[in-house]
């Protein structure tokens, strides 16, 4: 197998698209469908259902898949180890980060990294945390800096497929707007936030699983119609009073009221995060540094 095809295959299982994958790779459409049919050529086995208006992995396809990732991820660790040599810092960097952090923590980053390392190329991929985990593990980016689960730490990281690199504690705080009806109580319980519409993200998210096992364990009801991932969003729908949030305690104004709830404070982590089978570039390394020499201030 050449890596031309296995390069082919691996993007359009991303992309889903013999025309998006060659359009990524800068290829034409048949070039890309030829290097696939010489993969299925070599290995004597199709590797796509080629339907109306999608394509599908078959087993075989789907029993190549990781192998073919596993190989250009080694492909791109010896890229790293040459490049390494003479301690140069250039080349592309790929970064995802979470919509809040991408605001609120990257810019100063941004900043200073690209002032100092004028060489490197970034490209930046804006999306919920979530979604970081597998784009890392298909290759699509070479650092996430997003919300960290409990489960991903400096010793212990998740099943052994990522790295945490850096890490700090965000402290969180259950909101409302100032003329809400809970803001006139002096004192908050569950019960009293039961009462009223929640707006949180997505189920998918540790902050709504948090909040969520507080009202399960309170046998509460859980009200939240209008999910969004966007902790901007959330802030201005509290402050206009369609319902109670919780967001991090950096984005609270005047406009929000602080809810004095009874209940152990809630916090998450962020930080930056890699897939442990590929190794980090000089350019990455850079990044981490800068971005801990900022935020250790």
């Amino acid at each position: 197998m050449d890596i031309d095809s296995l390069l082919a295959f691996v993007t359009t299982v991303n992309e889903k698209s013999f025309s998006k994958a060659a359009h990524k790779l800068h290829l034409t459409q048949p070039a890309v469908s030829k290097r696939i049919k010489n993969l299925e050529s070599q290995l004597d086995v199709k590797v796509f259902e080629r339907l109306q208006r999608e394509i599908t992995l078959t087993e075989a396809g789907e029993i190549l898949l990781p192998h073919a990732l596993s190989v250009l991820h080694e492909i791109d660790n010896a890229k790293h180890a040459i490049q390494n040599i003479d301690n140069k810092v250039a080349g592309n960097l790929r970064i995802v980060a979470s919509h809040h952090i991408g605001l609120h923590r990257l810019p100063l980053i941004l900043k200073k990294f690209s002032k100092r390392f004028p060489d490197v190329e970034l490209k930046l991929n804006f999306l919920d945390s979530e979604s970081a985990y597998p784009l890392l593990k298909d290759n699509l980016a070479d650092i996430a800096f997003i919300t960290i689960p409990e489960e991903v730490t400096l010793i212990d990281p998740v099943k052994k497929e990522f790295n945490c690199h850096l890490m700090w504690n965000d402290p969180m705080s259950f909101i409302c707007g100032q003329g809400h009806p809970l803001s006139q109580l002096k004192s908050v319980i569950p019960e009293d936030l039961s009462k009223h519409n929640a707006i949180l993200p997505s189920q998918s998210t540790l902050t709504y699983r948090v909040v969520e096992s507080i009202f399960k364990a309170n046998k509460l009801k859980l009200t939240a119609n209008i999910p969004t991932n966007y902790l901007e969003t959330m802030k201005m729908m509290a402050s206009v009073g369609m319902g109670w949030s919780v967001l991090p305690n950096t984005m609270i104004d005047d406009e929000l009221y602080v809810l004095p709830l009874e209940y152990k404070p809630v916090s998450r982590k962020l930080g930056a995060v890699s897939y442990q089978k590929k190794s980090l570039s000089n350019a990455a390394k850079a990044f981490i540094e800068v971005a801990e020499s900022i935020w250790n201030k």
